[in-house]
């Protein structure tokens, strides 16, 4: 997994390559500027002609800008330096500046609107590549309003446009950004940033390049960065030519309400499809018929009632929960006093993986009694942000602004686990934060939770920890909506598409 830092963790390995391994800044930002300068060579050829502007802020980035000038040049490009603001430079950005004035490479310092016209413009429109290095990882806020039309004109008339280290005007710790950069390509230094996913996501920074500087890996580990799942880390459940159904564990979830039945339906769907040896779902008397109709591979079986009330048995039901390896409960389980009472029942009494979500979680956040419970390690939490929202009294203009901070303050309050759905998502238990980028907009449909956590569930059941079996599935999901992108617009992509196409590989031709 690669390691995603907040801008002070950056700070903070920069300053221990320096003072502890011996890595002068100078050096740091060499390394960078030199490293992004092949990858630009490299990748982009054709965009260098007929000519290359580095546009560079007064900070480090800016320094990166200039050596990223400086060797473009060197390798036989024209280049040009636009330098914006009146702050004065850092020692080494400044250092820097200096040789690629040795060595005859243009600049021009524009330090008022009047300017841009008559310098910055001309040069983006005769350029085939215009390199960003005005802000790194230390913008907060918007931009001020010459550094705005700034943004705006390399927007509007840039061909291709190249970020170094995180897109200028966007925070590299929330992912938030007003008027910023739109990259065609982002060179991340060391490691990717939270701003890099979080947000409008990683499809914002365009092509993403890693670019290494020469921090010792050991470092990395000993700050506990964040980590981003990818296709390198994907596991499924082992399986064994020898094994027969019941090496595969057992799933039950909870039932739907009447008109809700399609949700745990899917979910226990999905289950078969991701390996489980046996899925059964638990549901209200009244609705035999219904599931009896739906369920062909999966088994139904009646909640055991209580005849005086009509209300769970809890011995029986726990007598029947006992041969369970894994247990979902709340797609479409309703939020009446029947469901609160089945979601009581097992929030108290389950020691195996609960997973709970949809409306199993907005009945905790109705019943603030239940949070107590959360803290129990067999638990997960599977909110989108709606019910996240609910749970933790976070508003979503809070969650799009920074979802990390109030994800963090939750898990800490009541020792959850919890993976936190959107068009990214992140796994967090208070020691490790675990995320996955991919998929597309094609999961932007209802019953889309509904399978995903059929599949967290199975994988359980089949024997992953709760952190690898959240990771997996989420993982799995979005790259089976990605192949199927592949040959369908992601508007006609349904949750029963996915379920069907789970561990399908793509056919293009078959098409």
């Amino acid at each position: 997994m690669l390691n995603v830092l907040t801008a002070n963790q950056m700070r903070e390995l920069d300053q221990r390559a320096i003072n502890e391994f011996g890595l002068p800044s100078r050096l740091l930002m060499e390394n960078a500027g030199r490293e992004c300068a092949r990858i630009i060579y490299d990748e982009y050829p054709d965009r260098l002609y007929p000519l290359v502007t580095v546009v560079c802020g007064s900070g480090n980035n800016g320094g990166d800008g200039a050596v990223i000038a400086r060797w473009l040049h060197i390798w036989g490009h024209e280049v040009v330096i636009i330098r914006v603001g009146n702050t004065k430079s850092s020692p080494e950005t400044a250092e820097n500046f200096k040789l690629c004035e040795k060595l005859g490479i243009s600049s021009f310092k524009i330090s008022s609107e009047k300017e841009l016209g008559e310098k910055l413009l001309p040069m983006l429109r005769n350029s085939g590549l215009v390199v960003d290095a005005i802000f790194g990882v230390g913008f907060r806020g918007e931009p001020k309003p010459l550094m705005a039309k700034v943004f705006q004109l390399i927007n509007n008339f840039s061909e291709f446009i190249v970020s170094v280290d995180i897109a200028s005007g966007k925070n590299a710790d929330t992912g938030e950004a007003v008027n910023a950069i739109e990259p065609d390509a982002t060179l991340i230094i060391d490691s990717y940033k939270f701003g890099h996913i979080l947000g409008d996501g990683l499809h914002s920074c365009g092509k993403a390049h890693h670019v290494d500087i020469g921090i010792p890996p050991s470092y990395h580990h000993e700050i506990s960065p964040a980590l981003l799942f990818g296709a390198q880390d994907f596991q499924t459940p082992s399986r064994s030519r020898q094994s027969h159904k019941g090496s595969y564990g057992r799933v039950f979830i909870f039932g739907g309400i009447p008109g809700y039945t399609g949700a745990s339906v899917m979910a226990a769907h999905a289950a078969l499809r991701a390996g489980c040896g046996y899925t059964y779902v638990l549901h209200r008397i009244e609705l035999v018929a219904v599931y009896a109709l739906k369920l062909t591979e999966a088994l139904s079986l009646a909640i055991p009632e209580t005849p005086k009330t009509g209300m769970p048995d809890q011995r029986t039901l726990l007598h029947l929960l006992s041969q369970a390896d894994a247990v979902l409960i709340g797609p479409g389980l309703g939020r009446d006093d029947y469901s609160l009472r089945l979601l009581e029942i097992a929030l108290k009494n389950l020691k195996i993986p609960l997973v709970v979500d949809a409306d199993g979680l907005n009945l905790i956040s109705e019943n603030p009694g239940l949070l107590k419970y959360l803290k129990r390690p067999n638990i997960l939490l599977t909110p989108h942000w709606g019910e996240f929202s609910r749970l933790s009294g976070a508003s979503m203009d809070d969650l799009r602004s920074d979802c990390l901070t109030p994800l963090q303050d939750f898990v800490a309050k009541y020792g959850a686990q919890v993976f936190l759905k959107s068009h990214f998502s992140i796994f967090h238990d208070g020691t490790q934060t675990l995320i996955n980028a991919n998929g597309n907009d094609g999961l932007a449909t209802g019953g889309s939770g509904d399978v995903l956590a059929g599949i967290i569930t199975s994988f359980l059941a089949q024997g992953q920890n709760i952190p690898l079996a959240a990771m997996n599935a989420s993982f799995l999901m979005g790259k089976t909506a990605e192949d199927l992108a592949q040959h369908r617009s992601t508007a006609s992509i349904l949750p029963t598409d996915i379920i069907e196409n789970l561990f399908v590989e793509p056919q293009l031709e078959s098409w």
